[in-house]
């Protein structure tokens, strides 16, 4: 009988030729190495297929599924879900890069702290060539997660380790939503009573490229609105406070040089 991992790794990757190679070895040079690496190419049309082959030809711990059509991160992460065995589930982005004590930290973390079901970690953004540019800070507790949710995503989405558990509970992440379907799950794990903490060291690097405020336009930005309306049902938010969410909206139209500074207002 074969033993189970203690983590599935689960990224899902779309042309990310640039990136992919710095990505997956961010994970194979990881120092707790209990793990399965599970990837899914969302219909590549680059050299990324050829890359992810590679990969697991040489480490027994890479397993490569491919799609027959472009199904986006949402679906893609659903059907990793389905496919990872491992007592927590870990994600990873196809061009970021997670820090050699990010899994050990993690998993530590959740040894000695059983009451808690979801954990990120502080992070920094880096440039297209690797450059550190900044430094993402989120809350720590619970209770200053729960108290941030209703106005900003309180956690970084690829630093996020939880346990299995949690996905049977949440009923994974809610397809409805292309994007911000992250936030989506932090109000549906809150609104089941899960307990979501954040590892206050810098254990991962979130890339930050040149189209990276392009993609927050206002399809993002709307998107983000509709699962953020969404996700106050779940919590029971006061009808009353529901015009936080149309903050979101306003993010859109605030021209790209405008936003940089915006950005520095951000408590995280």
């Amino acid at each position: 009988m074969i033993a189970k991992p203690k983590i599935s790794v689960i990224m899902a990757v779309y042309n990310a030729e640039s990136y992919l190679e710095e990505a997956i070895d961010s994970i194979l040079e990881q120092s707790f190495t209990d793990f399965e690496f599970l990837i899914l190419n969302d219909c590549s049309t680059d050299n990324s297929s050829k890359i992810l082959d590679e990969y697991a030809s040489k480490d027994e711990r890479v397993k490569i599924f491919t799609n027959k059509e472009n199904l986006g991160l949402t679906k893609n992460l659903n059907k990793l879900i389905k496919l990872a065995n491992g007592e927590f589930l870990a994600r990873m982005d196809a061009d970021d890069i997670s820090l050699s004590k990010r899994f050990e930290e993690q998993i530590n973390f959740f040894e000695n702290h059983p009451d808690i079901h979801i954990v990120g970690t502080f992070s920094q953004d880096i440039s297209e060539n690797g450059e550190v540019i900044g430094e993402r800070t989120v809350p720590v507790s619970h209770e200053e997660i729960v108290k941030l949710l209703p106005t900003l995503n309180p956690l970084s989405h690829p630093t996020v380790m939880m346990r299995s558990s949690v996905i049977d509970k949440v009923e994974g992440y809610d397809e409805r939503f292309r994007t911000s379907q992250d936030y989506h799950l932090w109000f549906k794990a809150v609104g089941k009573g899960l307990k979501i903490d954040n590892i206050p060291k810098i254990l991962f690097q979130y890339r930050m490229n040149d189209d990276f405020v392009a993609r927050k336009g206002f399809k993002f930005r709307w998107n983000m609105f509709k699962a953020i309306l969404s996700g106050y049902k779940l919590i029971n938010h006061p009808w009353y406070k529901y015009h936080y969410a149309l903050l979101t909206l306003a993010l859109a139209f605030i021209p790209p040089f405008l936003f940089a500074q915006v950005k520095k207002l951000d408590p995280r």
